[in-house]
């Protein structure tokens, strides 16, 4: 699980900024949390967080960051040397061209704590860290400033790992883990593969099909929830059409040779995907017909719902961190609530997963989901820098008042400041 998030000198953030996923001492929602021990003393932290902001304040951007940070270590393996590192600086202050860009993340895996960060300029690794907490203290399994490096355990094999495959422009951690060194292998897995970050949606569609075709239980998860949507779909057909099949159809013999050369780069060796939308109605006898819809004729709120129940369901089942940018868009706000409530129900989600996302939809702030140190928001500052701060920041916040007024009315930030003359 995530509990914290900090990043310095990236597209809109100028100054350190950390979201926290540590609950505060609040003792409301305990179906919010999720206990774990930190040394001898029981912790908790927050299965969501939700960040709210104007336009262009940097909500996005604090997710891209995220999204950055998990690209490059993922990555790292593949750069060759002197390409350089595809870093987006603060550029609304030129003395934040030539500094580093700092991340830093701090989570826990099969019951460790972990701490990870690095800092990074277009042309190389400044620093990178990793540590553990085996026994609620921390103990160092390397520290690097550009090519010097600290090992206080395995000593021999890191300093091996480190003589032969050392790359200014490359993360160590990746390295390790490529060679299966065990100690970085587990935390690269989660920073790898528990953290799933969507900035774009146009590529949740096939996320969600490519589940259900590769899992029965996700696929009938799937088909389960959209049922319970009201959207009007009464079941999914999934349909493997093989390569050669397609080949070998009437349709395709009939294909101009141009199109005949595009469509087999596509599907050769590969298997194509069919999906239908399946419903349900009366014909003119009082007979149930079924009907069956592409995807892309349904609704785009349809469609949406649709694209992230793949992603949702997989972090539900495996306990994944899920980051989704302006996850109401296209949404009804009793549909977001419903998604919301997936994560904080202790039936649903019985695997510690998180969901962290953005949006612009007030009424969740004062429904019954939320803690107020779950609710979040970003703010442009004077130098156009983006500030993130927490609504439990604001001490003397009673529960009783209603927070989307106040934060409608500006008493937390985070809003637009419109100007002049609309008439």
């Amino acid at each position: 699980m995530l509990l914290q998030f900090t990043v310095k000198n990236f597209l809109s953030i100028k100054d350190e900024v950390t979201l926290s996923m540590v609950a505060s001492k609040d003792s409301s929602f305990e179906d919010n949390l999720l206990p774990y021990e930190d040394g001898k003393k029981i912790k908790n932290a927050l299965k969501s967080v939700v960040i709210y902001g104007a336009n262009a304040s940097g909500k996005t951007n604090v997710l891209k960051a995220l999204k950055f940070f998990t690209w490059l270590i993922k990555n790292s393996h593949e750069m060759q040397q002197g390409r350089k590192i595809p870093r987006d600086i603060f550029k609304s202050d030129k003395e934040y061209k030539n500094e580093p860009s700092e991340f830093q993340v701090i989570f826990i895996h099969n019951n460790i704590k972990y701490l990870y960060g690095f800092s990074v300029t277009e042309d190389e690794v400044i620093d990178e860290y990793l540590y553990y907490y085996p026994n609620g203290r921390q103990s160092i399994i390397f520290e690097r400033e550009r090519d010097e490096y600290k090992f206080t355990i395995d000593v021999e094999r890191q300093s091996e790992l480190k003589n032969k495959f050392h790359s200014k422009n490359k993360l160590f951690i990746a390295t390790e883990s490529l060679w299966e060194y065990e100690k970085a292998k587990v935390p690269f897995e989660w920073l790898s593969s528990y953290l799933n970050i969507f900035i774009n949606h146009d590529g949740l569609e096939g996320y969600t099909v490519s589940s259900m075709h590769n899992d029965e239980k996700i696929n009938l998860l799937v088909k389960k929830y959209i049922k319970l949507a009201d959207v009007g779909i009464d079941d999914i057909a999934v349909d493997i059409k093989k390569s050669d099949d397609i080949i070998n159809s009437d349709v395709f013999k009939l294909l101009s040779e141009d199109v005949k050369s595009q469509l087999l780069k596509k599907v050769q060796d590969a298997n194509i995907i069919d999906i239908k939308m399946i419903h349900k109605a009366k014909d003119k006898e009082g007979n149930i017909t079924n009907y069956k819809f592409d995807i892309d004729e349904e609704s785009d709120g349809t469609q949406k719902f649709f694209g992230l129940l793949g992603p949702w369901i997989n972090a539900l089942l495996n306990g994944y961190t899920i980051v989704i940018d302006e996850l109401d868009i296209r949404l009804h706000t009793l549909l977001v609530k419903k998604l919301m409530g997936m994560f904080l129900d202790p039936d649903v989600n019985k695997n510690n997963a998180q969901l962290i996302f953005t949006t612009h939809d007030t009424n969740l702030l004062d429904s019954d989901l939320l803690r107020r140190d779950q609710i979040w928001f970003t703010e442009k500052k004077e130098d156009k820098s983006t500030d993130l701060y927490s609504l439990y920041d604001f001490g003397g916040v009673r529960k009783s008042i209603s927070i989307e007024k106040g934060y409608l009315q500006g008493k937390y930030g985070a809003i637009p400041v419109l100007k002049g003359d609309w008439n």
